[in-house]
């Protein structure tokens, strides 16, 4: 009976961490390093889903079976996490503004690009749980934004390099942006 206890415990935690990746994956809240998260509380779950069914079968042979099978899926989780990271290049900050504990960024990236690409985020608190969402995205070939701006409290404005203006709301708690801009070619406004 205590194997049985153990193992409904250990798969409690484990739907329980299960539930909060799938939160983190619909990220409501823009949190900036919520694939990390993810890949940490699904790691943890298969973790503990592995260590449930080792619990439940008998010592021996189905226990090995059962760590080893385990044991590889979450080598495999592993390496995937580790493929993807390495997809996501680095983005440098070329300017921002700073509106009390906000900020409004202009990033370069185009890891896998000839041109550079560039976006407009908005940033909000700090540490782990800091939010950011995309506001503005360039197409390829564009220059950097010419201006960035508060509007006021809940609005952000974006000044391309060809003269077209874009304004987003923000919601202040999850950092929504309303519209994300998204020009698909140069020279549309």
């Amino acid at each position: 009976m205590p194997r049985l206890r153990s193992a409904a415990i250990l798969t409690v935690c484990a739907l329980l961490l299960g539930g909060l990746a799938v939160l983190s994956i619909a990220d409501p809240f823009h949190l900036r390093q919520a694939r990390w998260f993810t890949a940490g509380l699904v790691l943890v779950t298969l973790v503990l889903l592995t260590s449930a069914v080792a619990v439940l079968a008998r010592r021996g042979l189905a226990r090995v079976l059962v760590l080893t099978l385990g044991g590889a899926v979450v080598l495999g989780w592993a390496t995937l996490v580790w493929l993807t990271a390495q997809l996501t290049g680095p983005n440098r900050e070329v300017s921002q503004v700073i509106d009390g504990n906000r900020q409004l960024v202009v990033l370069e990236g185009g890891t896998y690009s000839i041109d550079p690409v560039y976006a407009v985020v908005v940033r909000a608190s700090g540490g782990p749980f800091e939010q950011e969402s995309v506001v503005y995205q360039g197409p390829e070939q564009a220059l950097a934004p010419a201006g960035i701006r508060f509007v006021d409290s809940d609005t952000v404005e974006v000044r391309t390099s060809g003269g077209c203006l874009f304004r987003s709301e923000i919601e202040p708690a999850t950092l929504a942006a309303d519209p994300v801009h998204r020009p698909l070619r140069l020279g549309s406004c």
